[in-house]
């Protein structure tokens, strides 16, 4: 690698430089240990430096006017690391030194300039995709602060741009913060919560889809933050076409994967990797993409291969981290493992598989539960999701209104041998941590006894051939308005039910029944109206959910396609359609009454 480098500078320029710039070595030995393999790093990381390590073997032929200025490169470099600081944590206030991979990268974008002007350079686009946690907002904060300052260009524009404003501000708000703690940055800047102004009346702002107006723009850069959750390029356009009138602008795109398969961020890392392939030709577009190599063989739970989509590992983010994110992908499966993959692993899932996502699911609302029960008794509605009888069984109290908020209150059945059947096969499952769940009732046997849940209801069950009665039933505690069932495997207990005067309501499974109350449970999810009280099994289901659509929008829950149980999800969104139809018959008049209202 020193002899292909030595062979590869620019004319004029002394290899000795190479060696004696303490702060380039740093990228030759990152470049060197990517190439080797002595640095774990994904396939198209690789081909990234092999592609870099080509470039300089063609500085001086006719059809690449393009060289690599060491000191350009390490001017930027040394502007990062001498002047910029960390703003949040135990670091904040420190100077910002880059990792090795990240000189890597920002050697790259600048060290490359035009043979005639030092001052053009050859990256006017830059795409980089990385797993969270990884510094990607800092990263591009020094970048629009090393442009501010080194490029002297006036008026400057620098925009800080998303879908939304508030993604669009975390890169602001980064810059703002290290405009404030940098004293260095602090005599040419000054920064307020909307804008930030610098050296030649350059500005710093950010923008967003959702602006007034995207026009009468003329950016020397524009950073869009989380390119994933765009839902198409017209943003990205627009600020890719207000660059006509500098010299070396710079589109950077900085993002983690997401959960849009057809959206302009896999566009885009299709387009970058076909370039690295070779398949396409883009001398002006710098693609980096950290990711596990999913195609070849890659598993999400391997510590080793995390390291190819992390290459902070050990610096912005710690092996210990990532082991406990993927014990609880492992715990609660299904949505769980999915976003794992896409935070932590860089690899796009398809949006399909997740319903609720899981810091929505679980915000500090949900987890509350305000209605008091214990109190008075409250109207409740039930829905009941009974399964084969050797398996699981679950049903789901909901109190609460559905304009201000529902609660929700789940009891799952399961008899011992299917608990055991279960960790036979699998000792990491949830089963194992059963006995933590106060809201799991495990049944002795083979089969889930009926009568356990009858009992738990209306108070009545059997023993010893007779019907007996236990007053800490939920017919006490609430005053029971309906039970929702599914009309499958239900008679024998819905009968007795019905005979200790609980009201029992059939409730359709096909989209005819399930949707309006699925779409409404979502609802509520979404607006922290759902109090399910961190209901541990119930987030461990809707990890597992498959939700299917017919072509007419209607949804519902798939329990075929789902990647585990989701009983407690199916008893609750029954719960819900219960309260939502429920209306109160009417009394018929005695005959008493009727005769006298006709006079007779």
């Amino acid at each position: 690698m020193p002899q292909l480098l030595t062979a590869s500078v620019p004319k004029g320029t002394k290899s000795t430089i190479l060696s004696n710039t303490e702060r380039l070595n740093r990228m030759w030995d990152y470049v060197e240990g990517v190439l080797d393999e002595s640095i774990i790093a994904g396939k198209y990381i690789k081909k990234a430096y092999e592609r870099f390590t080509n470039d300089l073997e063609r500085v001086g032929d006719d059809d690449f006017p393009w060289v690599f200025d060491v000191e350009v490169a390490a001017k930027y470099i040394t502007f990062i690391e001498t002047v910029c600081v960390h703003t949040r944590g135990e670091w904040a206030g420190k100077k910002f030194i880059l990792s090795d991979w990240q000189v890597a990268f920002i050697g790259q974008l600048f060290g490359w300039v035009h043979k005639d002007d030092v001052k053009k350079r050859r990256f006017t686009t830059a795409h980089f995709f990385v797993a969270r946690k990884s510094g990607k907002s800092q990263l591009a904060a020094a970048i629009i602060l090393a442009m501010a300052v080194l490029d002297d260009d006036g008026a400057g524009q620098f925009v800080t741009a998303a879908t939304k404003r508030d993604q669009a501000k975390e890169v602001f708000d980064e810059i703002r913060r290290c405009v404030k703690r940098s004293p260095a940055l602090g005599k040419r800047f000054t920064a307020n919560r909307q804008e930030i102004h610098g050296p030649k009346d350059c500005i710093i702002k950010p923008l967003s889809s959702d602006a007034n107006t995207l026009d009468g723009l003329s950016l020397n850069i524009g950073c869009v933050d989380e390119m994933h959750a765009m839902k198409d390029g017209e943003l990205y356009r627009v600020l890719a076409s207000s660059m006509g009138s500098r010299k070396s602008p710079l589109m950077l795109a900085i993002s983690t994967a997401g959960f849009v398969l057809d959206g302009v961020a896999t566009e885009f890392v299709s387009g970058g990797k076909k370039v690295l392939d070779g398949t396409v030709k883009n001398d002006n577009l710098l693609f980096l993409c950290y990711e596990i190599d999913k195609d070849d063989g890659d598993e999400w739970d391997d510590p080793e291969a995390w390291k190819k989509a992390n290459p902070g590992l050990g610096a912005s983010i710690s092996m210990d981290y990532l082991q406990k994110q993927c014990n609880n992908a492992k715990l609660y499966g299904g949505r769980t493992i999915t976003e794992f993959m896409v935070k932590h692993c860089n690899l796009f899932v398809g949006a399909q598989d997740i319903w609720i996502e899981d810091d929505l699911w679980m915000c500090e609302s949900n987890i509350k539960q305000p209605i008091d029960t214990s109190s008075e008794k409250v109207d409740a509605y039930i829905g009941l999701d009974l399964a084969a009888t050797d398996d699981m069984t679950a049903f789901s109290v909901a109190v609460g209104d559905p304009e201000t908020g529902v609660q929700l209150s789940n009891y799952y059945f399961l008899p011992e041998r299917a608990v055991q059947r279960r960790l036979e096969r699998d000792e990491t499952h949830i089963y194992s941590h059963i006995d933590d769940y106060k809201n799991v009732i495990v049944t002795p046997g083979n089969v889930t006894d009926y009568n356990v849940i009858r009992r738990m209801i209306s108070g009545h069950y059997v023993m010893d051939g007779k019907v007996q009665y236990d007053p800490n039933n939920l017919s006490e505690k609430y005053n029971i308005k309906g039970v929702a069932y599914d009309r499958w495997n239900s008679l024998s207990l819905i009968r007795d039910l019905e005979g200790d005067g609980v009201p029992c309501d059939p409730f359709g499974q096909g989209y005819a029944s399930m949707s309006f109350p699925s779409k409404f449970y979502e609802k509520l999810a979404l607006e922290g109206k759902l109090h399910h009280g961190g209901d541990e099994v119930l987030r461990w289901m809707m990890g597992n959910v498959f939700l299917k659509l017919d072509p007419s929008g209607n949804i519902k829950v798939d329990k075929s396609k789902s990647g585990d149980k989701i009983d407690g999800v199916v008893a609750a969104i029954m719960a819900i359609g219960e309260m939502l139809t429920f209306e109160e018959e009417e009394v018929a008049p005695n005959f008493e009454f009727f005769m006298s209202v006709v006079g007779m």
